[in-house]
């Protein structure tokens, strides 16, 4: 069984200021939630705080969690129910979604790409390539993962990779004519395709620090992680709707472990 919890973080908690600040710590927290099943499998969050007063950490459980002591931590004193973590099983979502359906969405991901064109690589993996080319014979090219870094590049990311994940965003409802002359894009030819109604609610810039072990779990050092992200909001049709269920389970993206990949759904506002 899966489910989805909201648990309502109390930012002014020494112990909530902490998870807020540090990806690491509140991977930990999160999984602290379920450590005692025996096998938690993939566990997804994603820390929304558009209200810095109010943040909220959703968390996708395939074992039912426990979240007594990340409450204790950083979690609300009052007893009051909006203060309280929600849990829902995921199982009744998923056996409704059918094609066509319309739906909001929210997802927090971190889009990349590979290259090899090392003007693009940060410092961490220039010396890193570095290291890898005095020690390969003969040596060789190497692909590495950058981060998309422009609003464009991060929308066009998300929109390529929706039909593999069993969705298409919705057009932008259409509001009125240009006036003469003036066009969505450019002044010289109008737009010919539909605006997708997606976008960009924050982005964010995460950097830490990584514990390197062995397979035994012994410390050998450390290594720079440097994450950038983007929330995207809007409207999405469901395609696919067994892909779309594989991708609200599994999430979307790389970093998840890091509040990256949990796709959300929610009911259209009636307009």
């Amino acid at each position: 069984m899966t489910y989805l919890s909201r648990i309502p973080l109390a930012p002014l908690r020494a112990g909530a200021r902490k998870l807020l600040g540090s990806p690491q710590a509140m991977h930990a927290a999160v999984l602290g939630a379920v450590a005692y099943h025996p096998e938690p499998s993939r566990t997804l969050w994603r820390l929304d705080a558009d209200n810095p007063h109010r943040p909220y950490l959703y968390v996708l459980t395939h074992p039912q969690p426990d979240w007594t002591a990340l409450v204790e931590q950083a979690g609300w004193a009052v007893d009051h129910a909006h203060a309280k973590p929600a849990v829902a099983a995921y199982k009744p979502l998923l056996a409704r979604l059918q094609e066509g359906q319309h739906y909001a969405f929210r997802l927090t991901a971190s889009p990349v790409m590979s290259t090899q064109r090392t003007e693009l690589l940060n410092p961490t993996q220039t010396a890193r390539q570095e290291v890898n080319r005095r020690s390969d014979t003969p040596p060789r090219r190497r692909s590495f993962r950058v981060s998309h870094r422009t609003t464009d590049a991060q929308l066009a990311w998300l929109t390529t990779r929706a039909p593999k994940h069993g969705f298409e965003p919705l057009p932008l409802p259409h509001t009125a004519d240009p006036a003469p002359g003036i066009f969505p894009f450019t002044d010289t030819e109008p737009a010919t395709a539909p605006i997708p109604d997606v976008r960009i609610a924050r982005q964010d810039k995460h950097v830490f620090h990584k514990n390197l072990t062995t397979e035994t779990g012994v410390k050998t050092g450390t290594t720079k992680v440097t994450i950038d992200t983007a929330t995207y909001e809007g409207h999405l049709r469901v395609t696919d709707p067994v892909a779309l269920a594989r991708a609200l389970i599994t999430g979307i993206g790389h970093s998840k472990a890091y509040g990256c990949g949990l796709l959300t759904l929610a009911p259209p506002a009636t307009q």
